[in-house]
């Protein structure tokens, strides 16, 4: 993979077309004021918190276990006890952007990090703006385009933030939210259930090529900024809640074990999962993929889950919504081969087991084959760790 720097704002450094989009917006935008003013394109920043009028505190749960031996074979180290704090920012006179939710104050970027994705963020075009009227607060509920069905990025960076500010009793009135206009599954079943369970009513929507002044706008951000898997009690709770509802009147599962497959998808397949597919189905498994079914079916196999068995992937995201005690089964393979550790690998399944009160177990298995990361599962190893992990006692839940 080719690097790249610029300015320090391509994240993890990598060269795509994408960011030689940037990287040549940027310098049109600063050799042509009229540009920058056009395409809403800042070219300097300034840290949210400066900005901010006010600032209303949430503080995560604290999780005080050591990370599992596993972890620091695959470069990934944390120093307990693990805590974040969620900064509600109040902010006055702020531009949102329809592609990524970016926020921008007197033509300066908000960022929200040291290492901000501009990248990410912004997108060089004509941006049609309209004015919200100033008469309640708005809550900013946008996620980037390229993310937005994302399930692990929507619960964690926006909707279990916004839910634990709900319900922390410091909430504007009559709160708004500005929200993607063009919404994936997951985004419209949870504005669905703000509307009912919260009688949130004012909701504005905003496309891609859009953009909206707010005189007051609330924003979550959190410190640091990751591990965004550790989030509020008071949001954690709301989970269940949540759910619950997404799920609706779809009956109680059969499938209690699960497999969740990668075979949809880009990167992480799993290159030998048919020929042990019939042991699963031996142990009672049934696989699932997931990008194959409606939102509120996913959420019900999970929701009725006794061990989920996945390698590592957003699909895991879903174990948000398992009962306590659930056994999960995560495979990473192996950083020994020659194509070394896995990308985008993280602890945050281990530590959403922590705060739910999950049975959490991790594997290494056969290393990476592919440039897609792809890679195999010994089927004697898959059966063992499953076995050994159903005998195994339950977790404890994480204490705040």
């Amino acid at each position: 993979m080719v690097s790249l720097q610029y300015k320090g704002r391509i994240h993890k450094s990598k060269f795509t077309m994408r960011s030689l989009r940037y990287i040549l917006s940027d310098q049109a935008a600063r050799l042509f004021p009229a540009l920058q003013r056009r395409w809403l394109l800042p070219v300097e920043s300034r840290p949210i918190a400066e900005a901010a009028s006010g600032d209303r505190p949430l503080p995560s749960a604290v999780v005080d276990e050591a990370l599992p031996d596993l972890y620091a074979t695959l470069g990934i180290f944390a120093s307990g006890p693990l805590q974040l704090t969620d900064h509600v920012y109040t902010l006055e006179d702020v531009l949102v952007t329809g592609w990524a939710g970016a926020m921008i104050k007197d033509g300066l970027l908000l960022t929200v990090r040291p290492q901000h994705n501009w990248v990410a963020a912004l997108r060089a075009h004509p941006h049609k703006v309209r004015t919200l009227p100033g008469d309640r607060a708005y809550f900013n509920l946008m996620a980037p385009v390229s993310a937005k069905g994302h399930i692990f990025h929507w619960l964690f960076n926006a909707m279990v933030p916004l839910l634990a500010y709900l319900e922390s009793g410091r909430c504007d009135p009559g709160l708004g939210l500005i929200v993607n206009a063009a919404e994936s599954e997951i985004q419209k079943a949870c504005i669905d259930y703000l509307k009912e369970r919260y009688g949130i009513s004012a909701i504005v929507p905003v496309a891609q090529h859009e953009a909206v002044r707010v005189p007051r706008l609330n924003a979550v951000i959190p410190v640091p900024h990751i591990p965004r898997a550790l989030q509020s009690p008071l949001g954690v709770a709301g989970l269940a809640d949540l759910g619950g509802f997404i799920a609706g009147q779809i009956g109680e599962e059969s499938a209690k074990r699960i497999y969740v497959s990668r075979d949809d998808a880009r990167l992480r397949r799993v290159l030998n999962e048919k020929s042990f597919t019939p042991r699963l189905e031996a142990l009672g498994f049934q696989r699932a993929v997931l990008g194959d079914l409606p939102i509120a079916r996913q959420i019900a196999l999970f929701r009725q889950a006794e061990i989920v068995v996945a390698p590592h992937g957003a699909g895991l995201a879903h174990i948000a919504w398992c009962k306590p005690g659930t056994r999960i089964i995560e495979f990473f393979p192996s950083p020994g081969g020659p194509r070394g550790r896995v990308r985008n690998a993280t602890y945050d399944y281990w530590l959403l087991s922590q705060l739910l009160g999950l049975y959490y177990t991790c594997q290494l298995v056969g290393p990476i084959e592919t440039r897609n990361d792809g890679f195999s599962i010994d089927e004697d190893l898959l059966t063992s760790t499953i076995k050994k992990a159903i005998a195994g006692p339950k977790m404890q839940i994480a204490q705040s």
